[in-house]
């Protein structure tokens, strides 16, 4: 059976061709009554539009490309589902790139979707990437992202996460706390909110580098191996509730009582953990608002109702809340 084309839309619903891409696209004043009996026809004959005939005519892909270190990471997972959710509610589609924390790969990705002419991109990829790169030829929206400098940026506030995380270990009487973190650099805004509150209370900071790439099993031997060489750590503050949950994991391996003899706070807080873990304390990202913000700042550029260069370096912080569970005094 041969596919259906527009001339046999506009013939069942006695329309012509023209008011039928009129419907299509959006264009010109059309009664609901021929919208419905536009949009019935193709539901009758099964009709599809073409997509890549409507893009060049439109100029437009109604594509956008999402580039995270790896969805397999509750957090990532969940903020992509939003972030689809969201787009798709504004009739855009998403291409989905693991960059899997590999600058090579991350490169290759954008200059994949910019080839082929997506009409923009949110990453939270942490390579210098973007960073080093000239201005892209799509509007680009990053989170957690900061030092790229020229791009809108999402995040929420980790350096006060931080200091609350560490705060509460410190008041449930900790006097040792260890800060895992998947990498030590000066843009690192969790170990800047943690080393803050460790010198107000004159103690000395104590960061573990586990690496973005390396594999998780790598990285709970890393943290089983460093906890027991050093069996006087009483807490940990972790960059992420993966890390979080291995520090817990190894409590219960050694023997020790959590929180009594060895308290833990994790970072991201995503439903997903929280559900399957609500007795882990973590710090909760507002997932929700950061993808909406994300994608109102990039269809805001998409649509040239906002100035790129007003928006270069523009960053949006958003507040974090203390999950106070059963791993914190």
């Amino acid at each position: 059976m041969a596919k259906p084309k527009l001339d046999d839309v506009a013939r069942v619903a006695g329309v012509s061709p023209t008011t039928v891409s009129r419907v299509l696209n959006n264009r010109g004043y059309i009664s609901q009554a021929t919208r419905d009996r536009v949009q019935q026809a193709m539901a009758e004959i099964n009709y599809r539009p073409n997509a890549i005939a409507r893009s060049l005519q439109e100029s437009k892909s109604h594509v956008i490309g999402l580039v995270f270190p790896s969805v397999a990471n509750p957090f990532y997972g969940e903020l992509a589902f939003r972030i689809e959710s969201k787009l798709a509610d504004h009739d855009y589609k998403v291409v989905l790139c693991n960059s899997q924390d590999h600058p090579e790969t991350e490169a290759r990705y954008l200059d994949m979707l910019l080839a082929n002419q997506v009409d923009g991109v949110i990453t939270g990829a942490h390579s210098d990437v973007v960073a080093n790169a000239p201005y892209l030829a799509a509007p680009l929206v990053t989170i957690d992202r900061e030092e790229t400098g020229r791009y809108p940026n999402i995040r929420c506030d980790n350096v006060d996460g931080a200091r609350q995380a560490t705060r509460a270990l410190l008041e449930g009487g900790a006097r040792r706390v260890v800060h895992f973190t998947s990498r030590i650099s000066d843009h690192n805004l969790r170990q800047r909110g943690y080393r803050q509150v460790i010198a107000e209370a004159g103690l000395q900071p104590e960061v573990v580098e586990l690496g973005f790439d390396t594999p998780p099993e790598e990285h709970r031997a890393h943290i089983y191996a460093y906890l027991e060489q050093h069996p006087d750590i009483d807490a940990v503050f972790a960059s992420n509730d993966s890390y979080a949950t291995m520090a817990v994991q190894w409590a219960y391996k050694t023997g020790k009582a959590v929180p009594g003899d060895f308290q833990v706070v994790g970072f991201d807080g995503t439903p997903t953990v929280r559900s399957l873990l609500p007795h882990l304390a973590t710090v909760v990202q507002p997932l929700d608002a950061i993808a909406e913000q994300a994608v109102t700042h990039l269809l805001r550029l998409i649509e040239q109702q906002a100035d790129p260069a007003a928006c270069a370096g523009k960053t949006e912080v958003l507040p974090v809340t203390l999950h106070r569970g059963a791993t914190l005094r």
